[in-house]
């Protein structure tokens, strides 16, 4: 164990958010009270070729991947992961990027750390392909419209032409209007990628 997650061990103990039984940030008792989406979308939108979501984002769900975000307990992703089953027929993963001054100050992006939790995981690889070239505003203070306009122009492709006409897996942590994830599939269907699914923890019911 590295000091990192000893520090991280001390500060945020492991304990279900929903119960205070240590060990686990869900235990198993607490599990049956957290609402996984209805089904898998297929053709979301022109360029997103289907949508996976596992839980709604609420409760429990919607507390921890707060604490992902805002209180940097990053090893709580490999907790939900080991409960995700899913088949990946993909070529690769990849993820929604976060603008580097951004990330920085974050110290992590937690959709590059579920990509690659799902790549060991199903034994696929995971590749940075995309890069956050504008700081854009905060989404969550956005509504539709505005969030869709907020994001127009603000990814870049890092395709190398040896991945063109392969099939993709794009990672975020929520979706919520799918303005963020549309715009880089857009992108990624303009590189050469030839179909794009989307995967996120949890999705705004």
């Amino acid at each position: 164990m590295n000091i990192k997650n000893i520090i991280l061990d001390i500060l945020f103990p492991r304990v279900c958010v929903g119960c205070g039984k240590e060990g686990k940030y869900i235990c198993d008792k607490c599990k049956v009270f957290i609402s996984e989406c209805e089904s898998t979308e297929t053709r979301v939108s022109e360029n997103l070729d289907g949508l996976i979501s596992v839980w709604d984002y609420e409760g429990l769900i919607k507390e921890l991947i707060q604490m992902i975000k805002y209180q940097g307990v990053a090893d709580i992703i490999k907790e939900l992961i080991s409960q995700v089953n899913l088949d990946i027929y993909c070529s690769y993963i990849t993820y929604v990027p976060m603008f580097r001054k951004r990330e920085k100050r974050r110290g992590f992006n937690q959709a590059e750390i579920i990509a690659k939790e799902l790549a060991k995981k199903s034994e696929t690889r995971s590749l940075s392909l995309l890069e956050k070239v504008v700081d854009t505003e905060d989404q969550t203070k956005l509504d539709k419209e505005k969030r869709i306009e907020n994001v127009k122009g603000s990814f870049k492709s890092c395709v190398k032409l040896s991945l063109t006409q392969r099939e993709v897996l794009l990672v975020d942590d929520i979706f919520t209007t799918g303005a963020t994830m549309r715009e880089c599939c857009k992108v990624l269907k303009q590189s050469g990628i030839k179909k794009v699914w989307g995967f996120t923890l949890a999705r705004t019911p």
